[in-house]
């Protein structure tokens, strides 16, 4: 449309100006067409940016459900956005992650658990920090990852050009650095602290402030550079809190409540950043959590964190952004109320900002909600999509399932299904969204029709989403992508759980001792076996550097790499690692399975910590 107004102007310029009165009507017709177009189409934004709290849901934000909790700027923030008032995510962190960064639904990325090789995204999943990285802007992840350690995982290998995060699902859990505890000059009780540890773009870094201000401080200084380079960003700002441990900073409300406080009080920090950078009209800034609560205000819903019903997966969501027609004042802020999802957000930047995808990307779940946003006048559409809770190493068929329905008819959106069921041999339930939020009056025995509908909607979406479910993604070893891998016990696949936590390193707590590895570069490895990481340097034998920790009495260590070696040494007393070199070859993916042995060979546990890196100059095979 803007290149027909372009050739229209060209036109009278070229038959002179007795040309215009014939040209007149032309001319104005196509600036209403682009004035039209443009309402449609916003300039994007300078920046994006994406935050997303852990773990809290609607009773925790105080304008949505008034209590003693004090959340004074998110309660601003909510009067000036959009607010979607049904937005759907996943029940737990990493799902969710996942299907937001993908713009795929839950469970299709690989992604259905928090540990044990299922909270992995798929190395051929494509994230919307690579497509908007492929059309020129700069991308930023402050805080928490949770979908992979090291290559081909870690975001520093998914399209971001900074990456500030903590290791595994939270701080202080096994792949993080060791004895980190949110705190960083003080803790709560103002009693001074060591600084915890994180890592940038895979490098250890000091952190200079408690956690979460860390995140938001980094993120601040992430923008500014790209505004100093002229650069449009996408930031991405995942906390970890307020999931545990719960340690709130100093100067807070002990606990859950602390650390929410001490998010809002951020979200009033980088507005106030935004506004003295002349940035807060033309941000999009969105704000929402990656599951419901775990805490006891649920807002009214029922159910919480890994809940089938909404109080697990419905959770606040809200758009601002002045500039494109995204509210940004009280008058212009409202209610959207169709039913969303975490996996709409890709699409909608796609269409919102032109974007093109780089090449491969699978299909999108998600749909598009730009007519929504930019519209008060739209008109609601019917849509299906369904949320679930496995939590296990294998998918298991109508497990904690929520199938969900927006009905509309004459322009209106009549009912807002919820099918509800916990298993395959369970009963279904009904309900009825939009005039029964908690979810107490089971409407199933009144509409069969609603429910064979549902059911077939479940049975599509499932074969969908389990399609080569049974395979674990691979830790890729490629020494031109990273010189040194390291593997956790957090990723230990084959069980539903794995030791996950410092805390179970501590308690030397068993498992499947298991990863799937695929060596891309076949030549010379060093394998280092530890039990305490090293930057404790714990004996194998010991206690952890500070004296604690369950005694591992290991005599020997083996190392099994399916298809290729299996290989034990002795332990002596007081060795911090065992070191194998073996010869492997590229190939497809196999199993890397560790062991610490007793005197009688029987297995005490496995190595919660491997590196794994190519022989150079003067490796020892013998390193203790």
């Amino acid at each position: 449309m803007i290149d027909s107004f372009k050739r229209l102007l060209q036109t009278a310029a070229f038959l002179g100006m007795k040309a215009w009165p014939s040209l007149a009507a032309g001319l104005l017709a196509a600036a209403s067409c682009v004035a039209a177009a443009a309402a449609q189409q916003p300039v994007p934004p300078k920046g994006i940016i994406l935050v997303l709290i852990d773990d809290i849901g609607y009773g925790d934000i105080d304008i949505l459900y008034p209590s003693a909790l004090e959340t004074p700027n998110l309660d601003t923030l909510c009067r000036q956005s959009l607010r979607l008032t049904d937005f759907h995510v996943g029940t737990t962190c990493a799902p969710t992650r996942a299907s937001l960064m993908t713009g795929r639904a839950i469970n299709a990325t690989g992604v259905w658990h928090t540990v044990a090789g299922r909270e992995l995204l798929r190395e051929d999943e494509q994230t919307m920090a690579e497509v908007f990285r492929a059309n020129g802007w700069k991308t930023g992840v402050f805080g928490k990852w949770h979908l992979g350690e090291g290559y081909p995982f870690s975001p520093r290998f998914r399209g971001f050009d900074v990456a500030v995060i903590h290791g595994g699902g939270g701080v202080s859990q096994q792949p993080d650095y060791w004895g980190n505890d949110y705190y960083s000059g003080v803790d709560r009780s103002g009693r001074p602290t060591k600084a915890d540890v994180y890592f940038e773009n895979g490098k250890p870094v000091e952190a200079d402030r408690f956690c979460t201000d860390y995140w938001f401080h980094r993120a601040t200084q992430f923008i500014r550079q790209c505004v100093s380079e002229e650069k449009r960003f996408f930031c991405y700002l995942p906390t970890n809190a307020a999931h545990g441990p719960f340690n709130a900073p100093h100067g807070y409300k002990g606990g859950f409540d602390g650390l929410i406080e001490n998010v809002d009080d951020n979200m009033g920090r980088l507005d106030a950043f935004l506004a003295e950078q002349g940035l807060k009209d033309d941000v999009l800034l969105i704000f929402t959590t990656d599951n419901g609560t775990t805490g006891s205000r649920h807002g009214g819903l029922r159910g919480a964190k890994g809940s089938l019903f909404d109080g697990g997966h419905n959770v606040p969501c809200f758009w601002r952004w002045k500039t494109g027609g995204m509210a940004g004042t009280t008058q212009s802020a409202r209610d959207v109320t169709p039913l969303t999802a975490g996996m709409d957000l890709l699409p909608t930047f796609i269409e919102l900002f032109n974007l093109k995808r780089p090449a491969g990307g699978k299909p999108l779940h998600g749909l598009s909600i730009k007519e929504m946003l930019l519209r008060p006048d739209f008109t609601p559409q019917e849509r299906t999509l369904v949320v679930d809770t496995q939590r296990l190493a294998d998918l298991h068929k109508w497990r904690l399932a929520c199938v969900a329905k927006d009905e509309v008819a004459d322009g209106e959106i009549k009912h807002k299904w919820r099918l509800i069921r916990g298993s395959a041999s369970s009963r279904i339930e009904l309900y009825d969204f939009k005039v029964d939020r908690h979810q107490d009056h089971d409407l199933a025995g009144d509409n069969e029709a609603v429910i064979d509908e549902l059911v077939d909607v479940y049975e599509t979406w499932w074969a969908d989403v389990s399609q080569g479910a049974e395979a674990y993604p691979p830790f890729v070893i490629n020494p031109e992508k990273e010189a040194e891998l390291t593997l956790f016990s957090h990723s230990w696949i084959g069980g539903d759980l794995s030791p996950w936590n410092q805390g179970h390193v501590n308690g030397a707590a068993a498992g499947t001792r298991t990863h799937v590895v695929r060596f891309d570069v076949g030549g010379r490895y060093r394998f280092e076996l530890r039990r305490w990481p090293r930057e404790d340097g714990g004996a194998i034998d010991g206690p952890n550097s500070a004296g604690g920790g369950k005694l591992v009495p290991a005599a020997k260590a083996r190392l099994i790499i399916e298809g290729v070696a299996t290989e034990t040494k002795s332990i002596s007393a007081g060795d911090a690692m065992v070191v194998f070199e073996r010869d492997v070859p590229a190939g497809p993916a196999t199993r890397l399975v560790t062991a610490f042995l007793d005197t009688d060979d029987n297995v005490l546990t496995g190595a919660y910590y491997v590196y794994i890196r190519p022989v150079v100059g003067d490796d020892d095979d013998g390193d203790r």
